[in-house]
């Protein structure tokens, strides 16, 4: 069983250009699929690139039968259909987008960007989007998704996030909180890493969605 947490508030500006869904497959509740992406900064349409990046991603994925998303090819032609439909928004920019689903023994996705999901268990860390392309960026119709996969023993936690976590929480921070908290607290840990000191606020926007097996609850 999988168990899923989301969190995501804005930082530095006004508008929180990060988006973020995870949900059941509507054909198998013991597949998750998930988005998260990270609009392009400095220029209009981060943000409506953002949201409709993740929602491409989850309606196409949701269309597919559970067992195709297994393969990893599946993925970058998802990706590909969300860079496309950025692409044909009049109100959207760019974005970066990580794409995925799980189930009770794999991990299988693409990415295009520098958003990031990193797999956490007593064994080992393993950045899954460590070999992703920053550019062409998603919304420019000709963004190259990266597909990985990647087999999961219990027990297990899998964070994907924008820029704003781990730039500003550190891979050295992420990855010892991950090995020692759950759930919640480690989102809240998270958090606090990521915060300016005096204000509390984000200096970008920070946004995460936390997987795990649900042998080790998350609470």
């Amino acid at each position: 069983m999988v168990s899923a947490l989301t969190f995501t508030e804005v930082g530095g500006h006004r508008q929180n250009e990060d988006a973020a869904i995870v949900q059941q497959h509507p054909a198998d509740p013991t597949v998750w699929i998930c988005a998260v992406a990270d609009g392009q900064g400095g220029q209009a349409g981060g943000g409506p690139a953002a949201r409709l990046a993740c929602k491409a991603t989850i309606d196409a994925a949701a269309k597919c039968d559970p067992p195709n998303l297994l393969n990893p090819a599946v993925w970058s032609s998802i990706l590909r259909t969300a860079d496309e439909a950025v692409r044909l928004d009049a109100e959207a920019g760019y974005t970066t987008l990580i794409g995925l689903c799980v189930n009770a023994d794999r991990i299988v996705g693409a990415s295009s960007g520098d958003s990031a999901a990193l797999l956490v268990n007593a064994e080992e860390e393993t950045k899954l989007t460590f070999s992703q392309h920053k550019n062409p960026p998603i919304g420019s119709g000709g963004a190259f998704a990266v597909p990985f996969m990647k087999r999961v023993r219990t027990p297990w936690q899998l964070l994907v996030m924008t820029d704003g976590v781990w730039k500003y929480a550190g891979w050295g921070k992420i990855t010892e909180t991950a090995l020692r908290e759950r759930g919640s607290s480690l989102i809240e840990e998270l958090q606090k890493a990521a915060r300016l000191p005096g204000s509390g606020e984000f200096q970008d926007d920070f946004s995460i969605v936390l997987l795990a097996d649900e042998g080790d609850a998350i609470g």
